[in-house]
């Protein structure tokens, strides 16, 4: 692939994206990213995956050497001093970290696998990824990340499962099928379960479980810096990095499914940068859309940019 043009502005630095795509592609891109809600371009990408999936369908795959997880792999596991919902069924052959968010480390007899932990107080998942991201060496472009929420029910031997039919399937992103009892089920209605099915191909992957190659993580986490929510990055930088690198081609494993334990809710916390996350979203869609050459409002993005410390 060609080197990746960088969009610089005085609050930093973002790789450019979609130069030489049509502009008909561009544009579909900047109403979803910027001038549609969500009530819009959500069906529409949905829609649009669904197009992709009757010209390369992401239930065909091909045989790959040791499918399941690689030694290059990693998953976070994000807890509360030791405590998550993470059943160890079966040992995973990769790296698994332990993410204590409370910065305060872990309860005595909480780690009996002997896993690498890091503890660092954050605010939220986002701001848990970009620590993760900072701290951890960074994986080949064939390696997986996961970041599991501390409140998502699911075995070590479905996560093996997970990360084998996102090889095998030559998935950019993965993650868990939603149960039905999830507090996501309602409003991701695309992202639940599918009896009869080991994978469905979806838009989208969203934050509390997101299995991520390295190569498209790599280009995405620059949108995200200074966002401690993480909105915006499952929504609009992910989707819209593959899209720029070939690669959209997004699935829920229906073969590993999730439940959550908790309810959902970070929309109305204002975080230490004064930012709501829906702010935060949008200081995360302003960066994509100058990447892609568009033109914003200058002074808001500034403000913003201002509030999260980026440099500017």
């Amino acid at each position: 692939m060609p080197p990746i043009p960088i969009a610089t502005g005085p609050g930093g630095q973002w790789p450019g994206l979609l130069a030489g795509h049509s502009e008909a592609e561009r544009q579909q891109w900047a109403r979803w990213v910027l001038g549609s809600h969500s009530d819009q371009f959500i069906p529409e990408m949905v829609a649009a995956v669904g197009d992709l999936d009757r010209a390369d369908p992401v239930h065909f795959g091909q045989p790959v050497a040791n499918p399941g997880p690689w030694p290059d792999d990693v998953v976070v596991v994000a807890c509360r001093r030791g405590r998550h919902c993470l059943v160890v069924d079966h040992p995973l052959p990769c790296r698994v970290v332990l993410f204590d968010w409370t910065g305060e480390g872990l309860e005595p007899g909480t780690n009996p696998q002997g896993w690498e932990v890091l503890s660092v107080a954050t605010e939220c998942k986002g701001h848990l990824m970009e620590e993760a991201w900072r701290r951890l060496d960074r994986p080949p472009a064939d390696a997986y990340l996961g970041f599991v929420d501390d409140d998502v029910l699911i075995a070590t031997s479905d996560v093996q499962r997970l990360l084998a039919v996102a090889r095998i399937h030559r998935l950019s992103a993965a993650q868990p099928a939603v149960s039905f009892s999830s507090s996501l089920s309602p409003e991701y209605g695309w992202l639940r379960q599918r009896p009869g099915l080991h994978l469905h191909r979806v838009p989208i992957v969203e934050i509390m479980a997101p299995f991520i190659r390295g190569d498209l993580l790599e280009l995405a986490m620059p949108f995200v810096a200074g966002i401690r929510s993480g909105y915006g990055l499952d929504r609009f930088a992910l989707p819209l990095v593959a899209a720029h690198l070939g690669a959209w081609r997004f699935a829920a494993v229906d073969l590993a499914p999730m439940s959550h334990v908790r309810r959902c809710g970070s929309l109305e916390t204002r975080f230490s940068n004064g930012l709501l996350s829906k702010e935060e979203e949008l200081l995360v869609r302003t960066r994509l859309m100058r990447a892609m050459g568009f033109g914003v409002d200058e002074q808001f993005w500034r403000e913003l940019e201002v509030a999260v410390g980026s440099g500017l």
